[in-house]
């Protein structure tokens, strides 16, 4: 008995090769995308505002949390760490004059009180910084 001879697939199955390629480029593209969007060290939600305005990314972030916790840049610090590298940063900035003190951008949460975020600011103001920014988030009004 002589059974028929199938046509190889070979042919057939490298037209699958590109779609796999692309597939796994896409894949590493949104593990990299993933990975450079910035976390907050703790969860902070901001208060609502009723006006919008963009914000300059320049400057360091604060983070003010519940129970007056506090990180800078993605660093959770206590109040005298977070004065020594603010101190230390604008020092180092002093030497360059081309550059101008970038503002000092606070992210306060909701539940921090008004006595967290004033000793904050007087913290700010003791380290040398001259420019602070208070962000929040647009309300639906």
């Amino acid at each position: 008995m002589h059974l028929p001879e199938f046509p190889q697939r070979e042919a057939d199955e490298n037209h699958l090769i590109p779609l796999i390629n692309i597939v796994f480029l896409l894949l590493i593209f949104f593990m990299v995308a993933g990975a450079l969007s910035s976390q907050d060290v703790f969860d902070v939600e901001a208060p609502d505002s009723s006006i919008e305005e963009e914000v300059n990314d320049e400057g360091w972030l604060v983070l003010l949390g519940e129970g007056g916790r506090l990180a800078l840049e993605n660093e959770e610090l206590d109040s005298e760490a977070l004065k020594a590298r603010l101190v230390e940063a604008l020092e180092e900035r002093e030497g360059d004059e081309t550059s101008s003190q970038p503002a000092v951008r606070i992210k306060a949460d909701q539940a921090a009180t008004t006595e967290e975020l004033l000793d904050l600011m007087e913290l700010l103001r003791d380290a040398g910084v001259e420019k602070v920014m208070l962000l929040t988030v647009l309300g639906n009004h």
